[in-house]
């Protein structure tokens, strides 16, 4: 175990994605078939959040996330691309490294959105 809420099985190195949406794509079918989680709320409570503006925080990182009301405890997940990719961050550096973050709706005042 890495940190409470993310294990070796939440790593994935060289993934390879053709861009933002792609990424995001690849990492929700993870943590979905991990968790079992469903795919398409995953992936749309992540999509919703970037919709707010882009969680790429700079030097090549971001920490996509959501708040899930399916979920009693927090999912991470941390995700080297293979290749960088455009993530709209405030430097405007691509990105190759995603730390995502799944974070349980009751918990929200333990949460940094």
């Amino acid at each position: 175990m890495i940190s409470p809420i993310l294990s070796d099985e939440d790593i994935s190195l060289d993934l390879v994605t053709k861009g933002k949406q792609s990424a995001l794509s690849k990492i929700a079918v993870r943590i979905a078939r991990r968790t079992g989680l469903d795919e398409q709320m995953v992936l749309r409570g992540l999509f919703d959040r970037e919709r707010l503006g882009s969680t790429g925080i700079g030097h090549g990182v971001a920490i996509p996330h959501a708040l899930l009301g399916t979920i009693s405890s927090p999912v991470a997940s941390l995700t080297r691309l293979a290749q960088p990719i455009d993530f709209e961050g405030p430097d405007d550096d691509p990105v190759d490294l995603i730390y995502t973050v799944l974070w349980p709706r009751s918990a929200t005042s333990a949460f940094l959105p």
